[in-house]
């Protein structure tokens, strides 16, 4: 079975949220090829061979220097996104509510600093994508398809 290379399972989202439901995002430099000066959730692209879960916590430690074992970590869903090159990526996205450290900003070089948001009412300068992940997270359901083009007709 071939693989087809506009599909692929390429990005892990890690969300690190507060009792009061408030999500951790890092607010992205302004030079940033992606969501420059936005605020995105933690994560980052899937390694070669590496599982969907680890890779969502090496995230998360690479960018706030938290450790998150895997029964503190929850498969969430799947967010599909049609990019404008016309590649779709497909994001899986973890919570977690607990964790060992204190959050702190690992990637100075990448990132402004670390801001803890409302997912129920984003920031304006919230990535849209980051937005889509937390209205996923409220109301389900736990896959979500974004960017794609309109198609006329019935299916």
């Amino acid at each position: 079975m071939s693989m087809d290379p506009h599909l692929l399972i390429a990005d892990v989202a890690q969300v690190l949220l507060r009792p009061s439901g408030a999500a951790l995002c890092v607010r992205r430099k302004p030079d940033a090829e992606l969501a420059p000066g936005q605020l995105t959730v933690v994560g980052g692209h899937l390694q070669a061979g590496e599982p969907l879960d680890r890779a969502a916590r090496r995230e998360a430690q690479e960018e706030t220097g938290v450790h998150i074992r895997a029964d503190q970590q929850e498969f969430c869903g799947l967010v599909h996104h049609h990019t404008l090159e016309g590649r779709d990526r497909i994001t899986a996205v973890f919570v977690a509510q607990s964790w060992t450290g204190e959050p702190y900003n690992a990637e100075p070089h990448k990132h402004e600093g670390l801001f803890w948001v409302s997912m129920e009412k984003p920031p304006r300068d919230c990535h849209p994508y980051t937005a889509a992940i937390f209205q996923m997270l409220i109301e389900g359901p736990s896959y979500r398809a974004l960017n794609w083009p309109s198609v006329g007709g019935a299916l």
